[in-house]
């Protein structure tokens, strides 16, 4: 594994962690977005379990987590907009030099994987497919009742304390990271309208969405409440142009921790379905 620097058009800086074949430089490469603030660096069990099924791998970085030279604080301003304009271009054009002549594929988990399918419907020609892991539209309706309720009242209540704290302190009060109060903003707008026309972007995405030709592997892990089969179909009902399957992954009783962060550790199935996937793709 190396890692190169991905500098972004507004000058924000961050690492991506490459697993490159040097006996087959043409295989196809994963570009992993990860989680809401969750580290690339949570992600080494994945890459290696994907480079060991002889792919190549990139692990980008969402702004304000790992190695991002903007982490969140008061003051710093960041949201939707920055990542899906300035960042995932620069990353994929990085990846793209580092792997000549090799197809990528976006794989995003939750955030990253949302984030990842807005940067592709302005930009479809820098992927061959997409593989969304646990990435739901975050409209409370995907919920079921009387959850949904909690999703809608849990994360306007969140955005608005973020813009009076200046950002929202995650790891103080145990409940994902740091991250900007831009980005709870704008993820709070989505809960509520369950559009992707959000604050920090002058772009409505969702005509963008329903434009994209792409294959899509769209996963849901079993029992992962964070992101129920309704959310999930959520997003992918908005690719009408794009030729989705879905896919259910069962993890194995003794995975600890959260459905929605296990599979990163117990990953021979859906490395074997991504295998599947990227051969017809």
């Amino acid at each position: 594994m190396t890692t190169e620097t991905v500098r972004a058009d507004d000058g924000a800086t961050a690492d991506v962690r490459l697993y490159r074949r040097t006996d087959d430089p043409s295989a196809p490469v994963l570009v992993c977005m990860p989680a809401m603030g969750t580290r690339a660096a949570a992600y080494t069990p994945l890459a290696e379990a994907l480079a060991g099924a002889g792919f190549q791998v990139a692990v980008g970085e969402l702004r304000g987590q790992g190695t991002s030279s903007v982490q969140a604080g008061r003051g710093v301003r960041y949201g939707y907009h920055e990542i899906v304009a300035y960042d995932l271009p620069a990353l994929f054009r990085t990846v793209a030099a580092a792997f000549p002549g090799a197809p990528r594929h976006l794989l995003g988990h939750s955030l990253g994987g949302q984030l990842g399918t807005l940067y592709l419907s302005q930009e479809p020609h820098m992927a061959a497919g997409a593989v969304l892991v646990g990435a739901p539209s975050c409209h409370y309706r995907g919920w079921p009742f009387p959850r949904s309720l909690g999703m809608l009242a849990g994360f306007q209540l969140a955005a608005a304390f973020s813009s009076a704290y200046g950002y929202f302190p995650g790891r103080r009060i145990g409940v994902l990271g740091n991250d900007s109060a831009q980005i709870l903003r704008d993820m709070a707008t989505q809960v509520r309208t369950g559009r992707y026309d959000v604050p920090s972007s002058p772009v409505d995405f969702e005509p963008w969405l329903a434009k994209l030709d792409l294959p899509v592997l769209a996963v849901t892990v079993k029992g992962d409440g964070m992101a129920p089969p309704a959310g999930v179909r959520g997003l992918s009902d908005k690719l009408t142009s794009a030729r989705v399957t879905h896919w259910e992954l069962v993890l194995g009783e003794g995975v600890p921790g959260s459905r929605h962060y296990g599979w990163i550790r117990d990953a021979a199935s859906l490395v074997e379905r991504v295998r599947t996937f990227v051969d017809r793709a």
